[in-house]
């Protein structure tokens, strides 16, 4: 959303290894499965494998788009779900509120010019 300059991600809990944890060293199979994503016990090494790839390549993403002034926001699809996704709607309504306020607050206010010694507002007739 580019007046916001946010990027909102909507990452699956599966392909991105949401709240898993995942070794970084091949033959370790040491992996926390958390409960939207649980990895499967055929053909490990090549789910670990992809799974740790997609989320350094989200790491560095989210970098990038940071270190050029723009704010990311991860939707995961646990998250939008019936019971839940008003309140994920709220969170992301807030994080681009609080972005857009931040954007403001950069910007130098300029001071109106005084003419004639009096300013006037916009319900005053001109005089």
């Amino acid at each position: 959303m580019r007046t916001y300059r946010t990027a909102i991600f909507v990452n699956g809990c599966f392909w991105h290894g949401h709240d898993v944890v995942v070794p970084q060293l091949s033959g370790c199979n040491l992996v926390v499965n958390s409960d939207c994503c649980k990895i499967p016990t055929t053909n490990r090494e090549f789910w670990l494998a992809k799974i740790r790839r997609n989320q350094e390549r989200d790491q560095r993403n989210y970098a990038l788009l940071r270190d050029n002034g723009w704010q990311v926001v991860v939707i995961w699809e646990c998250q939008l779900k019936t019971a839940v996704i008003e309140h994920t709607m709220r969170e992301v309504e807030v994080k681009l509120n609080d972005n857009l306020l931040s954007l403001y607050k950069r910007r130098t206010p300029k001071p109106y010019r005084e003419e004639q010694g009096q300013i006037q507002t916009a319900a005053e007739d001109d005089i």
